[in-house]
């Protein structure tokens, strides 16, 4: 391991002016040697300062007095300012601005001990400073003996210390020694409990695969029977679906005979209520000779005054309104068709007297003021018009009419169709039940693009 250090210095001649190009040398002297060696050198630069690194030996450094500054065989300075970085350990070394001695100057060396380099305080100074020296008539005696018995001295405290700080550590260390030693002992005493666990253990296990081998025999006759037992089973299951499929058939025919008697009730019930509306509009009609006034009549199965003049209603079967509407949006669609437009999502809100009979009366404005508002329904359509097919190729709709959601998927699936389903007030078609279908758009037989869309809307299941 090794210390490492930096150091600077600025160089002046002896007239204060900047030396420039000097080479200077720091020194660091080693008492095992007794010597000064040499440890980094550099060279002033053009403001006369000179910076250089180096590193010393950890077992080198408490033992070293001082490090020198020397230009060739001259020392320049022995007493420069240390820093130690507290973090890494580095030193910092300022030797300061030293002078060339004149001929007549001498420079008092000073010697540090190992003590003031460990000190975690800046130390030290510059000797040689820009005012000139006064000369004296000749340099003190140095006692060399002396310096080196002191630092002997210090070297002998500090292995002193070092030895005992050793031993300490050597005893602590034995004694985490005893401490590991038992732990292991515990280890190894677990290990063989653990050890004897597991023989058991897998002893035990030993004697369950034995159990389970004698039981296979017995498994794999419980399996081929299962086996039986489920190729039966399917057999049971492609029957029963050959039979739903003859009965989903059998249902789209009867739907089809179904919607096509629809129809004529239909017709017969809108004949049934224009008759209804023909009487109705002779019982409210005022008495000749009269020209104002009002007459009471029943509309909506509401009583009310009715203005006779104005008592006009309008009645349409809601299948018939439906079926209009999606007719006159495909003609819109295949009109835009060659402009590059198509018609998108459009909703269809009605508002009337919703019959019994499964048809909507709409009365003009004058009657609908004179209407009370709860003997109002509203119905709403909800249309999205499929691309215009480029051939008549495609299927055709079949009439899913009173027939389940379900049912009117699979019957629409069948033949490349996709259901978009809705609900509405069962009176819209009293024929049918809670659940079934009551209108369809487009209807039955249209020839349409294969994956288009046909709108059913399915009868309410929670009310009329």
């Amino acid at each position: 391991m090794s210390t490492a250090f930096s150091w600077t210095a600025r160089l002046t001649d002896a007239d204060g002016n900047l030396a420039v190009g000097a080479t200077l040398d720091v020194q660091l002297f080693d008492l095992k040697a007794g010597a000064w060696a040499s440890v980094s050198s550099a060279k002033t630069d053009a403001t006369g300062v000179a910076k250089g690194a180096g590193a010393v030996a950890d077992d080198t450094l408490p033992f070293a007095p001082a490090f020198r500054l020397v230009e060739g065989a001259a020392v320049m300075s022995a007493s420069p300012e240390f820093t130690r970085n507290a973090r890494t350990g580095a030193l910092t070394i300022d030797f300061g601005q030293v002078r060339r001695l004149a001929v007549a100057e001498t420079v008092i060396a000073r010697t540090l001990s190992a003590r003031t380099l460990r000190t975690a305080t800046p130390i030290g100074g510059v000797v040689a400073t820009d005012a000139p020296i006064a000369p004296i008539a000749a340099a003190p005696t140095i006692d060399a003996a002396s310096i080196r018995a002191q630092a002997v001295d210090d070297t002998t405290k500090t292995f002193t210390a070092r030895l005992a700080k050793s031993d300490q550590d050597l005893a602590s260390r034995d004694t985490q020694i005893a401490a590991q030693t038992r732990q292991l002992a515990e280890r190894d005493a677990q290990i063989a409990a653990a050890k004897t666990k597991n023989d058991q253990d897998l002893a035990a296990r030993d004697a369950q695969i034995a159990t389970l081998r004698a039981e296979k025999v017995e498994v794999a006759a419980v399996r081929a029977q299962a086996a039986d037992e489920t190729a039966k089973v399917n057999a049971r299951l492609a029957q029963r679906d050959q039979e739903l499929a003859t009965r989903d058939a059998q249902l789209v025919e009867r739907g089809r005979v179904v919607a096509d008697q629809e129809k004529e009730i239909s017709g017969l019930r809108a004949t049934l209520v224009a008759k209804d509306l023909e009487i109705e509009e002779i019982k409210t009609r005022p008495t000749l000779g009269t020209t104002t006034g009002t007459t009471t009549g029943t509309v909506g199965g509401t009583t009310g005054a009715i203005n006779p003049a104005v008592a006009t209603l309008r009645t349409v079967a809601v299948t018939d309104l439906a079926t209009d509407m999606a007719t006159q949006l495909d003609t819109a669609q295949k009109t835009l068709k060659p402009t590059g437009f198509s018609l998108g999502t459009i909703q269809i809100s009605a508002k009337g007297v919703l019959r019994d009979t499964g048809s909507m009366e709409f009365p003009d404005t004058e009657t609908l003021k004179a209407l009370p508002q709860d003997s109002l329904s509203d119905l709403k359509f909800q249309f999205i018009p499929e691309k215009v097919p480029a051939s008549d190729d495609g299927p055709r709709v079949p009439d899913v009419l009173q027939l389940t959601e379900s049912a009117v998927r699979r019957v629409l699936t069948s033949v490349g169709l996709v259901l978009e389903a809705s609900t509405g007030p069962r009176g819209l078609n009293p024929a049918v039940a809670p659940g079934q279908a009551m209108v369809q758009s487009p209807g039955a037989g249209t020839i349409i693009a294969r994956g288009a869309r046909v709108m059913v809307i399915f009868a309410d299941e929670q009310g009329a």
